[in-house]
């Protein structure tokens, strides 16, 4: 500038020739300027290329301004119409001092939040008590807050789930060896629970009725659960004493379970004048006491000894008699179950013993012996004064003898668990069992008395045919007389013995007739016998050839 303006003066400070002209001179001055000009723009050519720049830049950021106004437009107007509506100066001051007093509160929202993890950590814990007072608080917000209050609404939302989980903790706590006392703590936690559960609710007693109808069925199933647990015992116990230790658990546990429903639901129930408990606690004894004898069947049809079923008997007794304290005696039904074992017991004996001594029968017949069916041992042949000792000359018929110890054997059986009313079914038995025991005899006789039979043919003809008549006369009315003595009928089974000795003294009178009169002849028979020794030669024997007699040893 300072260039062109020292060319401007010089050029009006020299004198104007005639012949200058102003276009000559404004052309001239062009040319100054734009050499001026050229001159600059080399200069700052850095500055006009970053103005450029900016000017592209800030272009784009305006057009990107305007779409999102053009975004943002319709949303005004809404906010506009919002604003209007109702969203005055004096509402957002009110707005702003509820957040500040919400900020003021801020311990207070913190503790209400953290309640759902306290009653978790009150129901972990065992402290009833605590969580039941955070349910409760429970109820008291819920009328102090409306549904607006979204937090508030969660956290009740959360109690009332810990509330399911209290309930769930307290009937496990049921499930397990609980005292009385302990008992009552938990039913009346659960009985708090059922109020706040029906708190504020319409027909309040109706549903309160309901609830506790339900709260004694949880307290049956749950005490069910623990009356099937099985204690874990290390020792190996007989069949038996497990059954009597199967009885004794489960009569303990089931009166500690009728008494505990008693003394915590018959009183609430008297106060009411309903009958729901009492019928609720018959139909729980009534299934309970099923399944018992159910168990107990199965247990008796695996004995094998009529102590031990004794034992049983007496344990399910005092257990049926325990019961009748809670009006469910069931003595009457243990009888079905312990009769038909009793005679199981007893006539499987006597089956056995027809059996053994048919097999007998038939091995001696086959092999054409009789020596195992008599022995050479001098008994007395008159019976006993009494029924107390079984007639001593069947010793003299091993078969026989063996067949009476088996009876006396079932008739000891008895003696140890004598129930009246087999009385009948065994008599009927014994008179089967005899006949069979007979029949097996017969068969026998027929057999040997057929022609074609090896060996000692004679003697075993003569050892069947006696061994029928000892059965008739001495076998069958001594067992039938015992039978009567084990049942307790004395005066029967003596008027049996009485017919037994007559009927044994006539005999042994025949028998002495008998033997007096072959002693006459044979002392004949012998005098003959010398004189003819007299006038003959003597002449070599002939020697018997007699089988050895073998001994049953039992």
């Amino acid at each position: 500038n300072n260039t062109i303006q020292v060319t401007m003066t010089d050029l009006l400070s020299c004198p104007a020739p005639a012949e200058l002209d102003e276009r000559q001179v404004a052309k001239a001055a062009l040319e100054a300027a734009e050499e001026q000009l050229r001159s600059l723009c080399a200069t700052h050519a850095g500055t006009f290329v970053a103005v450029e720049r900016r000017g592209v830049a800030l272009s784009a950021a305006l057009a990107d301004l305007q779409e999102r106004i053009s975004e943002v437009e319709p949303n005004v107007a809404n906010v506009q119409q919002v604003l209007e509506d109702g969203n005055t100066l004096a509402e957002l001051s009110e707005k702003h001092r509820v957040r500040r007093r919400t900020l003021l509160q801020h311990s207070s929202l913190l503790e209400l939040l953290e309640l759902p993890s306290l009653m978790d950590a009150c129901v972990r814990s065992n402290l009833y008590e605590e969580a039941l007072s955070i349910a409760s608080f429970a109820n008291t917000l819920k009328r102090r807050h409306t549904e607006k209050n979204v937090v508030v609404m969660r956290v009740i939302k959360q109690i009332r789930s810990r509330q399911s989980d209290l309930r769930r903790h307290l009937l496990f706590r049921l499930k397990q060896n609980v005292t009385m006392p302990q008992c009552l703590e938990v039913v009346t936690a659960l009985r708090r629970l059922n109020s706040i559960d029906v708190e504020g609710c319409q027909n309040i007693d109706k549903m309160h009725d309901g609830m506790d109808l339900k709260l004694q069925v949880d307290f049956l199933e749950a005490r069910d659960a623990w009356l099937e647990s099985s204690p874990r015992t290390t020792t190996t116990l007989a069949p038996s004493e497990q059954l009597l230790d199967t009885i004794e658990r489960y009569r303990t546990r089931v009166f500690e379970i009728g008494t505990q429903f008693n003394a915590i639901f018959r009183a609430s129930t008297v106060k009411t004048g309903s009958s729901s408990s009492i019928s609720l606690l018959s139909m729980w004894l009534t299934r309970r006491v099923q399944s018992f004898l159910t168990m107990l069947s199965s247990s008796v049809n695996q004995m094998d000894d009529s102590a031990s079923l004794r034992d049983a008997l007496e344990a399910c007794v005092f257990f049926s008699t325990s019961m009748g304290r809670l009006g469910c005696d069931f003595t009457s039904m243990l009888l079905q179950i312990f009769e038909p074992k009793m005679v199981s017991l007893v006539v499987n004996q006597w089956k056995e013993s027809v059996s053994s001594l048919e097999e007998t029968l038939k091995v001696c017949r086959d092999a054409g012996v009789a020596g195992p069916l008599t022995s050479s041992s001098v008994v007395s042949k008159t019976p006993p004064a009494s029924l107390e000792q079984p007639p001593r000359h069947l010793l003299s018929y091993p078969p026989l003898a063996r067949l009476i110890n088996a009876y006396l054997s079932g008739f000891n059986e008895l003696r140890r668990c004598l129930l009246p009313g087999i009385f009948f079914t065994l008599r009927n038995e014994l008179k089967r069992s005899l006949k069979t025991a007979k029949t097996s005899l017969e068969t026998n006789q027929r057999a040997v008395n057929a022609p074609g039979l090896r060996g000692e043919a004679t003697q075993l003809r003569e050892v069947a045919e006696t061994m029928i008549t000892t059965f008739d006369t001495v076998v069958e009315p001594y067992l039938a007389g015992a039978f009567e003595v084990a049942l307790g009928n004395y005066a029967a089974g003596k008027e049996l013995l009485n017919k037994l000795v007559q009927k044994a003294e006539e005999v042994e009178d025949e028998d002495e007739d008998g033997i007096q009169d072959g002693d006459d002849d044979a002392g004949e028979n012998g005098d003959k016998q010398q004189n003819d020794e007299e006038g003959t030669e003597d002449t070599p024997g002939i020697e018997a050839d007699i089988p050895e007699q073998h001994d049953i040893v039992e």
